[in-house]
């Protein structure tokens, strides 16, 4: 039984014996990179663009929205700074193809939903409204209180 143990223990030894890694293949080619001149002059900055203007609309202390937010106009006209019936009817109006004859909105302003546009990427807030649809009732409602109307709008 010793000298099986003995004959185990001398294999086990044997295999465990550092052993010469294989050599490395040769480097395929051998390419020379010839230096790059850098420049000995400073690289001149590239100009800050400056912020985006504000909104014609924007007053100071004047009413204002969240950018990408909708909203019924019956919310806009119960802010802090409160949205006026003239306002939201002249947003309704300036946006492009809205149902305005005369200056005069086809569906009761104070039911339509809105969203609010803004500038600039980063901007937070704004005051530029465009019309998504003179709703017949608009909602603003749990779980989430996005402005939304009752039923679909649709263009004839």
């Amino acid at each position: 039984m010793k000298i099986i143990l003995t004959t185990l223990a001398l294999a086990g030894w044997a295999a465990a014996k550092p052993q010469m890694p294989p050599p490395l293949p040769d480097p395929l080619s051998t390419e020379t990179v010839s230096p790059v001149a850098l420049p000995t002059e400073p690289a001149v900055p590239l100009p800050v663009p400056e912020p985006p203007a504000p909104t014609a609309s924007a007053l100071p202390g004047g009413p204002i929205c969240e950018c990408g937010y909708t909203y019924c106009a019956s919310v806009l006209m119960a802010m802090k700074r409160p949205w006026t019936p003239k306002l939201l009817t002249q947003a309704y109006c300036s946006t492009p193809n809205a149902a305005c004859p005369e200056g005069l909105p086809h569906t009761n302003v104070t039911s339509a939903l809105f969203i609010c546009l803004c500038d600039g990427v980063d901007q937070e807030v704004g005051t530029h409204l465009h019309l998504l649809c003179g709703c017949d009732t608009c909602l603003n409602v749990n779980p989430d209180f996005r402005g939304r109307c009752e039923t679909p709008c649709y263009h004839d």
